[in-house]
């Protein structure tokens, strides 16, 4: 018969302490990592050999009276709840299990249950008791806290973009049960490490810390037959004994062919309604994807009453980001927005960082609508919204909604990816695991995401009406620009003579190739310059240390007046910098020494722009 076993202190792969926080402080609602977790297992798992698209189910099922006293009993809850006497107190994460054993033998007092299936994935297929392949499927999603299918076949490259199956993030199941007990009910493909069985049931729970009978007990149990073994003391219900007992919880038994996993949260927080927003708030592109096979059909089931579907479209501001999404292929702009090939220079090589695309939200009724998406960017990684990134718009501009794709180059996916937190939710630079192989992609990340605020803010500029400057004289400025036109010579005003400029006495500047705009093959323009600096006739007959700056300005109110410095690259016999708003480096120039400085920075196509070059000594020369 089977029962709960309990590991001793020490056994356990995970601290029992982590259950108040596992995947590390993320701003996500356990519903929302949840249905991201969830999904994306499915998504990954999908059977190559079926032409159809995995169907994800969601059921919500309130248990009382004698539904909820046989649910109790075939997950032997109330031994549990006699074994909680001896629970450390000190964590007040299992504050609401108390509440819930408290009236676990009440059959008056409800009892919800959350039922997650998928349909033509994988399943738990392979060793159930250890991991020696991406196809001991069972191990690494019920058994192996830490453990994941993050594999790399060398025969199949694809593989190696399956890192969101069976992660850490796994957690994200119990988290959602008040009591931390998950139930596992899965059909799949005979194999080698199954050993002919095509059907497994298992129950987990990751419990406080606790002593009985003067033995130290981790917190983590399974729920199972006796295996024994020492190290996993349960092993899982196979075949028809897996289907009996998923018949006692009161699921529908799963029929072999269509192969996949049920998961059974008891005590489950989330609703269907949070489920059904959380779907659509993240997993939009997957229902819209243009490749029927990669898309995710979602099922819902409230008390066994159909939920309403998935509507993405008609949630308030989301149908403008859906709008960028859907032009992303066609890499057109046009009026009212903007598609951009993003591109950047990490490490002086150039990278095709992905696809931005930029919507204006011109009407106040629009903008108001907007929501927790106004001026968001949504950063979608394998038809998964990362995350609505707020931080790139400027928030007195007119609103925008836009969509970032990245490119779909396996290395640069692979760093995004190992860059992720455990919820999956950021691209983060500095993270840990991009120490290895990736140590480019540090640097490409931050450009990344500095040329992807600064093509928002640029864009949002050139959608707010033109304003004269405070300091504009306007009839000054009509009589400068037209005066050569229509006055005769001697009413002209004469023009102040200029002043040398002071560091035109020691130095010299010339230009040898300025103000040139092209296109380059992401369909970014550029403006590009080579300069050549060196010691005038009345500089010093000696070697000179100098520092010099380089910067790209746009010329944007109507007296032409320089504002904020673009982001450009610069490249000298001293290096590359990149991306820098203002290039400074310090060289040294003598009798015949000239340096030659290149630069190019990306630009909106309508602006005027103005490179600016100075050279002035060393603070330590002066």
């Amino acid at each position: 018969m089977a029962s709960w076993a309990y590991l001793k202190d020490g056994a356990g792969i995970l601290p029992a302490s982590n259950m108040a926080d596992t995947l590390g402080g993320s701003d996500l609602t356990t519903t929302d990592v949840l249905v991201r977790e969830a999904v994306q297992n499915s998504l990954d798992e999908r059977r190559s050999d079926i032409n159809r698209p995995v169907t994800v189910r969601f059921e919500r099922r309130t248990l009382t009276g004698e539904d909820k006293r046989k649910f109790v009993d075939s997950l032997s809850l109330g031994e549990l709840s006699e074994r909680r006497t001896s629970f450390t107190q000190s964590l007040d994460w299992f504050s609401d299990g108390n509440a819930v054993l408290d009236a676990i033998d009440d059959p008056t007092v409800p009892f919800p249950v959350l039922i997650i299936s998928d349909f033509d994935a994988n399943g738990l297929g392979g060793r159930w008791n250890r991991r020696s392949s991406k196809d001991d499927r069972f191990f690494n999603l019920v058994l192996s806290i830490g453990g994941s299918l993050k594999w790399e076949d060398e025969d199949n490259a694809d593989t190696g973009r399956k890192l969101g199956s069976y992660g850490y993030g796994k957690m994200a199941f119990a988290m959602c049960s008040d009591i931390r007990v998950v139930a596992y009910y899965s059909t799949f493909d005979s194999d080698d490490g199954s050993e002919g069985v095509r059907c497994r049931a298992m129950a987990t729970a990751f419990l406080p810390p606790h002593t009985q009978d003067d033995i130290d007990y981790a917190g983590q149990a399974y729920f199972g037959d006796d295996s024994g073994e020492d190290r996993i003391p349960r092993k899982p219900l196979a075949d028809q004994k897996a289907h009996e007992w998923a018949g006692t919880l009161g699921l529908t038994q799963r029929k072999e062919e269509r192969t996949g996993v049920t998961i059974v949260i008891p005590a489950a927080r989330s609703s269907i309604g949070e489920i059904v927003e959380c779907c659509e708030k993240w997993w939009w592109p997957r229902m819209r994807d243009p490749e029927p096979l990669r898309r995710v059909v979602f099922e819902f089931v409230d008390d066994d009453n159909a939920a309403r579907k998935c509507h993405p479209r008609s949630r308030p501001g989301l149908s403008h980001v859906m709008d960028c999404f859907k032009l992303i292929p066609s890499g057109l702009s046009g009026d009212g927005y903007i598609n951009h090939a993003v591109t950047v220079i990490p490490e002086g090589q150039r990278r095709a960082a992905g696809q931005l695309v930029l919507k204006s939200i011109q009407s106040s009724i629009d903008a108001d609508s907007h929501g927790e998406f106004t001026n968001s960017i949504a950063l979608v990684r394998d038809g998964l919204v990362i995350r609505y990134e707020s931080r790139f718009a400027h928030e007195d501009k007119p609103a925008v909604a836009g969509v970032f794709v990245p490119s779909s180059d396996f290395d640069i996916h692979q760093a995004l990816v190992l860059s992720e937190p455990p919820s999956h939710d950021d691209w983060v630079e500095n993270a840990e695991r991009l120490r290895g192989q990736y140590k480019w992609a540090r640097e490409f990340i931050r450009l990344m995401k500095n040329r992807i605020r600064n093509l928002t803010r640029d864009f949002q500029t050139s959608q707010a009406p033109l304003h004269e400057s405070a300091s504009t004289n306007s009839a000054a400025f009509l009589r400068k620009a037209l005066g050569p036109l229509f006055g005769s010579p001697k009413n002209r005003t004469p023009r102040p003579p200029v002043p040398p400029h002071p560091q035109r006495r020691a130095f010299t500047i010339s230009t040898r190739q300025s103000g040139r705009r092209s296109r380059t093959n992401g369909g970014d323009q550029e403006d590009y310059a080579i300069f050549r600096i060196g010691l005038s006739e009345h500089a010093p007959k000696e070697v000179v240390i100098v520092d010099v700056v380089v910067s790209l300005k746009a010329l944007a109110d109507v007296d032409a007046s320089p504002t904020d410095a673009i982001p450009c690259q610069v490249v000298t016999p001293h290096g590359v910098f990149s991306e820098k708003k203002e290039t400074t480096f310090t060289t040294e120039l003598g009798p015949g020494k000239e340096i030659d400085i290149e630069a190019c920075g990306q630009v909106h196509p309508h602006w005027k722009t103005q490179w600016e070059v100075s050279i002035s000594r060393t603070v330590d020369q002066q």
